[in-house]
C-alpha cells in the first residue's frame, strides 16, 4: 500500500465504525468511510469535530454544520499549490489527499521527459477538481484537463486561478467520447490520467458503468498515447472490483502491457490505524 508522507496541513485524526476523523487546516470533519470497520480510537478526538456528513440515500446527504465561508486553503509542500474546498452533497470536499503519491508521480514523469527534450502532452480524465492537471502543470506539460460535470470544472478554474495557472485546455465533455474524436484525428498523449467513477450520469441518458465501460475506454486510451514515451495512472475507488479483478480485466486487453505496478493507495491515521482507499494502476514507458 503507498501512503503519502508531504502533507503539512491534512491529517487522518482516526478512523472506525465507518467514519473517519480529519484534519484540514484547523478544520476538523467527520465523514463516512464505509471500509473502516473497527471501533474508534479516542473518542475526545471525535468530540473535536466542528462539521459531520450524514448519508441518505445513493451516498448524497448533508453537513449538520454548513460552514458559510469555507475558505479553508492548504499547501502541498513541494509545490506550494493551494485548493479550495467547499462542502458538498456527496462528502467530498474537492480533494482526495491520499492522491498525492500520483501527483509526485506525475511530476518526476513530467521533468524526466523535459530532460529528454520533450514537453509533454497530459490527458486528466474524470479529472475533478484539477489537482493532477495543476501538477501537470506546474511541472511543464502541456495539459488537457476533461470532466463531464460543469460546477466540477468550474471549480478546478477556480483552483487554477488561485494559483495563477491560466495554460491548461478545459472541457466539458463525457471521456468516452473525448478518447473516440481523439483517435480518429490521431491525437497523441505522454502521459493519461484517469479516476473514474463507479457511477456516472452524463448527456442525454449516456450513464457512465465502471464495471462495464472501464474495459472499452482503456482500449481507446492505449490508441491515443505516444508509441514511444508515455505513463498511464489508473485509480479505482469500488468495492465491487477488487484489485485482482481489475488486474483480470488488464489482463485481458491484448494491448495493455504485461508489466505494471498494482497497488492501493492508503492513509495512516494518527491513532496508529491505516485504511485503503482504491486501486492504483499505473507504469511508465521511456
Amino acid at each position: 500500500m503507498l501512503y503519502p508522507s508531504k502533507w503539512k496541513t491534512y491529517e487522518l485524526l482516526d478512523i472506525g465504525e465507518g467514519r473517519k476523523l480529519e484534519r484540514f487546516g484547523e478544520l476538523i470533519v467527520d465523514r463516512p468511510e464505509p471500509f473502516a470497520k473497527e471501533k474508534k480510537s479516542k473518542l475526545e478526538l471525535w468530540k473535536q469535530a466542528e462539521t459531520k456528513f450524514y448519508e441518505e440515500k445513493a451516498q448524497k446527504g448533508y453537513w449538520d454544520s454548513p460552514i458559510k465561508s469555507f475558505k479553508i486553503k492548504y499547501q502541498i509542500e513541494h509545490t506550494d499549490l493551494v485548493f479550495q474546498l467547499k462542502q458538498t452533497t456527496f462528502k467530498h470536499l474537492g480533494i482526495f489527499p491520499e492522491q498525492s503519491v500520483n501527483w509526485d508521480y506525475i511530476a518526476t514523469k513530467c521533468l524526466q521527459f523535459q530532460e529528454k527534450g520533450i514537453k509533454p502532452n497530459v490527458l486528466n480524465l474524470f479529472a475533478y477538481t484539477g489537482a493532477a492537471s495543476l501538477i501537470a502543470d506546474r511541472f511543464g506539460a502541456n495539459v488537457t484537463h476533461i470532466d463531464s460535470s460543469k460546477s466540477v470544472v468550474q471549480w478546478a478554474r477556480e483552483n487554477a486561478e488561485l494559483n495563477t495557472i491560466s495554460t491548461i485546455r478545459w472541457m466539458v465533455e463525457d471521456a468516452r467520447k473525448f478518447v473516440e474524436r481523439a483517435i480518429k484525428r490521431k491525437e497523441t498523449y505522454h502521459g493519461i490520467i484517469l479516476d473514474p467513477p463507479i457511477f456516472g450520469r452524463v448527456s442525454k441518458g449516456k450513464n457512465w458503468k465502471l464495471n462495464t465501460d472501464l474495459k472499452p475506454l482503456l482500449e481507446g486510451i492505449l490508441k491515443i498515447l505516444d508509441p514511444n514515451t508515455h505513463f498511464l495512472i489508473l485509480n479505482t475507488y469500488s468495492p465491487q472490483l477488487s484489485l485482482v479483478k481489475l488486474k483480470q480485466l488488464l489482463n485481458s486487453i491484448s494491448s495493455f502491457p504485461t508489466k505494471y505496478e498494482a497497488t492501493t493507495l492508503g492513509l495512516k491515521s494518527r491513532t496508529g490505524k491505516s485504511i485503503e482507499l482504491g486501486n492504483l494502476i499505473r507504469y511508465c514507458l521511456s
